[in-house]
């Protein structure tokens, strides 16, 4: 694995631009284990620190994630820097406040547009997923997740809103972590259902104001078991 030292301005960005062009080339693919952190900053030439804020942002974009043996490569992201919009995101270092409150503004906007929009066919897709979801709660907590953003998904493909929805699949991606960490919350399944229930409701009976009402209730609900969990680590370490 070549690493070349860096220029001091916008360290963690040049560190994310070279460990990227790694995976992209396939010098390191996925389930491959990366240097220490301690490692990294003597081969890049840059402090621990400068290091961690690189590590953090590739971690909330997916592309790696720890593991008890140290930090792997999480997903083949070849396609996935291509985007110009979440590669933005990602060198930016975006924290989940942040995301958080974009999905707010986002996610609320796009519900209203699918009350208004959805065809039958997408109220038939959206109940079906919201049935898949159900029968996965408390049983498979990755399929549930899976479902849980196919739901949303097919929410913004109904709002028919083509810049919105580009806008939401990048903040999706990098949100995928948070999702698969906050089900681990007692409870949270079973309120999380009972939102989606009240979105979809609210959809197909055309009720804008309803439909993002639901949408904020659960994001809302989402981003306060996050932060909680949050604060149960920081305790434990």
């Amino acid at each position: 694995m070549e690493i070349k030292p860096i220029e001091r301005s916008n360290l963690p960005d040049k560190i994310i631009e070279q460990i990227k062009n790694i995976i992209i080339k396939g010098r390191l693919q996925l389930g491959d284990k990366l240097p220490s952190e301690r490692e990294l900053a003597e081969r890049f030439s840059v402090g621990r620190t400068t290091v961690r804020e690189a590590m953090k942002a590739l971690s909330y974009a997916g592309i790696i994630k720890k593991v008890r043996e140290g930090t792997i490569v999480n997903r083949n992201v070849s396609n996935f820097f291509i985007d110009s919009l979440t590669q933005m995101l990602i060198m930016k270092h975006l924290d989940f406040e942040d995301l958080f409150e974009t999905r707010e503004v986002l996610e609320v906007k796009l519900a209203g547009f699918a009350a208004q929009r959805a065809t039958i066919e997408d109220i038939e897709i959206i109940g079906n997923i919201l049935k898949e979801m159900s029968e996965k709660a408390n049983h498979d907590t990755h399929d549930f997740v899976t479902a849980d953003i196919r739901f949303h998904e097919a929410i913004a493909e109904a709002a028919q809103n083509r810049v919105l929805y580009e806008i939401f699949i990048a903040v999706r991606l990098l949100l995928r972590k948070a999702q698969e960490e906050v089900v681990k919350y007692p409870g949270i399944m079973k309120r999380s259902l009972k939102y989606h229930q009240q979105i979809f409701e609210a959809i197909k009976k055309q009720n804008v104001l309803k439909a993002e009402r639901a949408m904020f209730a659960h994001i809302d609900d989402v981003e306060k078991a996050l932060m909680s969990l949050e604060v149960l680590e920081i305790k434990k370490s």
